[in-house]
């Protein structure tokens, strides 16, 4: 069986975690002997990093990509665009010949490589929403679709969509695909609000809770008593650019204040050590770097609170990354894929939401009150919540972890949601 995963941005590690999942949910489904390439935004870096994967270039920057002037560039990219959707409608209605001369080789073999797909998966994630510019995702489910492959979006929180051009894309998009997993009911109600009609939507859990350790969560479960003498914190943040309530510069200045104070506070008062860690980090070519905003928080902290502070600036591929953080009594988390990571292997989590992803997931657990909104989080509320979450940690925990374990258990479930989609869809084809 071949099977392409598309849209993938391998160099954010949550998004690695995330393709990972994939990979052994698709295998659950459909068995070890699969063919999988993955369609990456930067194919020959995740290659180096990831050495097991086949990488390919996504369709669109493959096509699109072209060294002209500037006033030129955008016509000559549409007039490309147009001609690759000729070379797919060609070769769909048999006239391989006239894709073939129609498209450079490079073309020519994405052209094979989809054609040859027996089913398409687009990765999960936070990949459609409007902060980001949605056109190369578009593309890639139209070519799909029009060589009628079975296509399943996978789990994902998505929209709301309040571009008209994007809704009139996405909407008949939506509504062939053969299943849209969705992490949860918010995104649910965006596809609701453009008129989206497919029975095959189901709100499950985010993919990555499918790698999940039931020892470590088992056990996370069970322990009763917080041992705070030698207290472990891991911090993991990230730049931000679309405040909504302010401007990006003052939103970034109260955030790093806010975990400047915080840090000083966990060293001063719980003699904590503490060390700042993320997803995305550690790979120059990948167009940001967690570890650059933790450098600006930890320099401008006392010298005596620094002795006890450290940042990470290395790469760790997800498995690593969860297998650090399972040494640590608290995750202060940022990236959602982090909490997830820690969550997995029995690490406690105090969420920073930047986007209502977050927000949904600890509602979802009883815990939606100790999330932290990137907004309008300050030094003095967010000491006071840790401060209340460590003393709380004996009582959540149990809660928490329990829930925990029902979203690897419901990630688990996706595998068999894909795999009944599939065979639905190959039953249709026969009549």
């Amino acid at each position: 069986m071949k099977i392409l995963i598309t849209n993938t941005v391998s160099l954010n590690g949550g998004d690695a975690a995330i393709l990972y999942a994939e990979i052994d949910l698709l295998q659950a489904a459909f068995g070890q002997n699969i063919q999988f390439t993955i369609y990456d935004s930067q194919p020959e870096i995740a290659s180096r990093y990831y050495p097991n994967l086949k990488f390919r270039k996504l369709i669109y920057w493959n096509v699109t990509e072209i060294k002209a002037n500037k006033y030129l560039q955008r016509s000559l990219q549409k007039a490309k665009l147009f001609r690759f959707r000729l070379a797919v409608r060609s070769w769909h209605q048999g006239r391989q010949w006239l894709a073939k001369l129609l498209l450079p080789p490079a073309e020519l073999q994405d052209l094979i490589e989809y054609s040859s797909a027996d089913l398409i998966v687009s990765t999960g994630g936070t990949i459609l929403v409007e902060n980001y510019w949605l056109e190369p995702r578009i593309f890639d489910y139209e070519v799909s679709l029009a060589l009628e492959k079975p296509l399943v979006l996978f789990t994902q929180s998505l929209g709301p969509f309040s571009i008209p051009s994007n809704c009139q894309a996405l909407k008949p998009i939506f509504e062939k695909a053969i299943l849209i997993l969705l992490r949860d009911r918010k995104s649910q109600d965006h596809l609701n609000e453009i008129g989206v009609q497919n029975y095959n939507i189901h709100v499950t859990s985010d993919a990555v809770f499918a790698l999940a350790d039931p020892t470590s969560v088992q056990q996370a479960i069970a322990t009763k008593k917080s041992d705070r003498s030698q207290l472990k914190v891991v911090i993991s943040v990230r730049d931000w650019q679309y405040f909504k309530q302010q401007d990006s510069t003052t939103g970034m200045q109260k955030y790093i204040e806010a975990l400047q104070a915080l840090s000083i506070h966990l060293v001063e008062k719980h003699g904590a050590e503490i060390v700042y860690i993320s997803t995305c980090q550690g790979i120059p070519e990948y167009w940001t770097n967690d570890s650059k905003t933790a450098l600006k928080i930890v320099e401008a902290l006392p010298e005596n609170v620094k002795l006890s502070v450290s940042v990470d600036t290395d790469f760790h591929s997800p498995t690593k990354l969860a297998e650090i953080v399972k040494d640590y009594d608290l995750v202060i988390a940022t990236r959602l894929h982090m909490a997830i990571l820690a969550l997995g292997v029995g690490t406690p989590v105090l969420p920073i939401a930047y986007e209502f992803k977050t927000q949904e997931l600890f509602a979802k657990f009883g815990l939606k009150s100790w999330v932290q909104d990137i907004e309008d989080i300050c030094p003095n509320s967010l000491i006071e919540t840790v401060d209340s979450y460590l003393d709380s940690l004996p009582q959540i925990c149990q809660q928490l972890f329990e829930s925990v374990e029902q979203e690897q258990q419901q990630a688990l479930e996706s595998s068999r949601l894909v795999r009944e989609a599939f065979e639905k869809w190959q039953k249709l084809q026969m009549k």
